[in-house]
């Protein structure tokens, strides 16, 4: 049985869905103690280097159902780098930090766009991806300071490094989310701040009935995508997750997405089912800023200096 990554028990609960994938079953699995949520088993390294080749970063659709897809590398095309793009970090950083320059590291910076613009604000910006063919281009066409690597494994950092770091959509990836937290307390200033996007759709309403209606028919639900998320994190495990390693939780955002922008999979009775469940859930969340499927996290390095 595996243990938590969280807490280190090995009680743990399956849950009623589970990814299938180069002929294993990876069941959702829930820690009875500290009620993290994850895969057992997890995909070896070999097979997550399978699932993270270089489609899953140039050929994957948007799951946003009213964008268009968005071209990884804008190959050819004049982009203007010369100011930040507002997008949700950097408008939280200008508004709370105004005029600040940080040591900035970007975990997962693709080609590094976001990068070289934060550049003129007077940062000092440095990347790491695990796309070899994203991080070189960062290297060659913007002359940026991008290590090719993962998170887990890269020793190219140096302690107190950075004052900022982020990591959108990435810590879910993770096999162990906890090791990571702890490199980037070593890797961060004291004081200094870590930002993580990432999704948190269990911690839907809908979701947990979903989950109670399975239970109670003995049902288990077949993801119908890659099991690219071997974690899924709720506001209450996040939290725990972050203390565990000193960072002190300066802010913490759970927005939902608006009902027209979900992702709808499985059969027509699911996709009603989401989407009747997604406006209540919609408006809820705008009422009491719970219940989320996003969340945007600001944490404090609280080791000692």
């Amino acid at each position: 049985m595996r243990t938590c990554d969280l807490c280190g028990e090995t009680n743990s609960r399956p849950l009623p869905f589970y990814y299938a994938f180069e002929g294993q079953r990876l069941q959702g699995t829930q820690c009875r103690q500290c009620e993290l949520i994850f895969l057992d088993p997890q995909p070896t390294p070999a097979q997550l280097e399978r699932l993270y080749g270089k489609e899953y970063f140039t050929e994957r659709p948007n799951y946003d159902r009213t964008q268009q897809d968005v071209k990884f590398i804008e190959e050819g095309e004049k982009l203007d780098l010369s100011q930040p793009k507002p997008d949700k970090f950097v408008d939280y950083m200008q508004a709370k930090y105004p005029g600040q320059k940080f040591r900035y590291l970007e975990v997962g910076c693709g080609p590094g766009y976001t990068l070289k613009s934060l550049q003129s604000l007077g940062w000092e910006t440095h990347g790491l991806e695990i796309s070899a063919h994203a991080a070189d281009f960062a290297r060659r066409q913007l002359g940026l300071p991008v290590v090719t690597g993962n998170i887990e494994t890269t020793e190219d950092f140096h302690e107190n490094q950075f004052d900022l770091a982020y990591m959108g959509d990435v810590l879910e990836h993770l096999l162990s989310p906890s090791a990571v937290l702890a490199k980037f307390g070593r890797i961060l200033s004291p004081g200094g701040l870590l930002v993580l996007a990432l999704p948190s759709v269990l911690n839907l309403p809908t979701v947990r009935l979903g989950f109670a209606a399975y239970g109670l028919l003995g049902r288990q639900r077949k993801m119908d995508i890659p099991p690219y998320h071997l974690y899924e994190f709720t506001p209450a495990t996040i939290t725990k997750l972050l203390r565990k390693h000193h960072f002190e939780v300066v802010e913490l955002l759970n927005p939902v997405k608006p009902p027209q922008h979900i992702r709808l999979g499985g059969s027509l009775l699911e996709k009603a089912g989401k989407l009747a469940g997604q406006y209540p859930t919609y408006y809820l969340n705008k009422l009491t800023g719970r219940f989320g499927d996003r969340m945007f996290v600001v944490a404090r390095n609280g080791k000692g200096g």
